[in-house]
């Protein structure tokens, strides 16, 4: 039944959208002659700088990724950025431009497109067809990269796709039903509270794990991802990909709590990636396949706590997934930067790559240790009905839709009452009120709360977990 709700659309648009960002930065591989690492390093500034408005004008940018020609807009940037690429290589007055508005217009794209994505499908509360999506990703890259590099195909039919990618998943978000019944908090959780600390723990995770993964992958191929996407090793890694997909979808499903076990085998696979950098010589691609099968899986569980972070405290998806963003581009940033500072250095420095291994083995155990644990972290790889608290007081639970609606003070004591299962005379009789008084209250509660009936109200209050005051949550 859970399977039934995935968006095959939505699935397969989002996937278009992350196909289209890897193929935008690996397009000058197409070209031996050319290289434009400077529209990499542009483009990742851009995207975080170009997305902290969000965190203040969260409301305002909700809006705006649900705008038709915002979207549109936002796949144009994507598309003429990614086939200026090709073209911007050089240390030319020109060249620099074009490297400039390369990057802005792919930096811009990668932020709020991505954005404008997560929003859609955690207000469709669709957590199957989002994990999916990296999957079916994995899949088109495949066959994309295989073709990509038959002789007999110009690479620029390859730069030609990937820059009508966005136009694709654009039409395919945009005609997604807009769903206006997801009720959120347009700001970040109050100081001092579980949810606020689990919230910036949670992007610190994204932050180191993410930073790694970089190093390692520009250590591991050495600029040669296109060819290790379409080669052998990354075939077998995606048949390992499908079945461990199908078990996440059936984890998700059945609203079961073995969810560790992917951040279990997500921890051992980057740690066997990082311990073994200075015994790899000959085994860069296998090496490397690790690594990748690692930040696979430790992606589908990012992307699984911060949805469901979302669904369980009425957090706002623009706010969440905007932080989310802009920790992953600038690691990335670092990432990239800190692999050219180890490659300037490497010849000069005796046993640099030990040390280097050390220090990154001991911030994936840090990382692992002290993020995703029950102390720290919330209780959220599972869908938000299979664990609301059955002891969390009903007060906290209203005080939470009381601010996320807005509700009057009047409003906030006939919400009260209703989720005590007071009828509509008993209100009446306890509050003093006239039954229209009432009934214009109820009304009011239920359109800000974007509910149409009392049971939906009653669903909501269900759904929604309480705050938690201290680092338990």
């Amino acid at each position: 039944m859970e399977l039934n709700r995935a968006n095959i659309p939505m699935t397969i648009g989002f996937a278009l959208c992350q196909l289209w960002l890897t193929l935008c930065f690996f397009a000058p591989q197409l070209f031996p002659e050319n290289s434009s690492v400077s529209v990499y390093e542009i483009s990742l500034g851009v995207c975080a700088v170009s997305l902290v408005p969000a965190l203040v004008l969260t409301k305002r940018f909700e809006e705006l990724f649900e705008n038709r020609v915002v979207i549109f807009a936002l796949a144009a940037c994507a598309g003429i950025g990614t086939f200026i690429i090709p073209f911007s290589s050089g240390d030319t007055a020109i060249d620099v431009v074009l490297q400039i508005v390369a990057g802005v217009l792919t930096g811009i794209a990668s932020g709020w497109f991505f954005v404008a994505w997560y929003q859609a499908f955690c207000k469709a509360d669709d957590l199957i067809g989002f994990v999916l999506s990296v999957l079916v990703n994995s899949l088109f890259m495949y066959v994309l990269t295989a073709v990509a590099y038959l002789p007999e195909l110009s690479p620029w039919i390859v730069v030609c796709i990937a820059s009508a990618m966005p136009f694709v998943s654009a039409f395919l978000l945009v005609r997604n039903p807009r769903n206006d019944t997801f009720v959120s908090e347009p700001i970040l959780p109050p100081k001092r509270t579980g949810q606020r600390k689990a919230l910036l723990l949670l992007c610190c995770s994204i932050f180191v794990i993410s930073f790694i993964d970089e190093f390692m992958r520009n250590f591991y191929l050495q600029g040669s991802d296109l060819l290790f996407y379409s080669g052998g090793l990354n075939l077998i890694l995606l048949i390992v990909k499908v079945a461990c997909s199908i078990m996440l979808v059936v984890i998700i499903a059945d609203h079961s709590h073995r969810m560790s076990l992917v951040y279990r085998i997500s921890f051992l696979l980057t740690m066997t990636a990082v311990l073994f950098m200075p015994y790899a010589q000959h085994s860069f691609e296998f090496m490397y396949g690790v690594t990748n099968f690692g930040a696979f899986l430790f992606k589908i569980m990012i992307m699984i706590i911060a949805f469901n972070f979302c669904q369980r405290y009425r957090t706002s998806p623009t706010l969440v997934f905007s932080l989310t963003r802009i920790a992953f581009s600038l690691d990335l940033l670092l990432g990239f930067g800190m692999f050219h500072a180890y490659s300037h250095f490497e010849p000069v420095i005796p046993d640099l790559l030990g040390v280097v291994s050390v220090v990154l083995g001991i911030l994936v155990v840090a990382t692992y240790s002290f993020v995703f644990t029950d102390r720290y972290s919330i209780p959220i790889f599972v869908k938000v009905e299979a664990q609301t608290e059955a002891g969390a007081p009903l007060e906290d639970r209203c005080d939470r839709l009381v601010r996320i609606g807005k509700l009057s003070r009047r409003e906030s004591d006939v919400l009260r009452l209703i989720a005590k299962g007071r009828s509509a005379p008993r209100i009446q009789e306890e509050l003093h009120l006239s039954m229209n008084t009432v009934n214009t209250h109820t009304s009011h509660i239920y359109q800000k709360l974007k509910v149409h009936s009392r049971q939906e109200l009653l669903d909501l209050l269900e759904d929604t977990a309480p705050e938690e005051a201290g680092g338990q949550s």
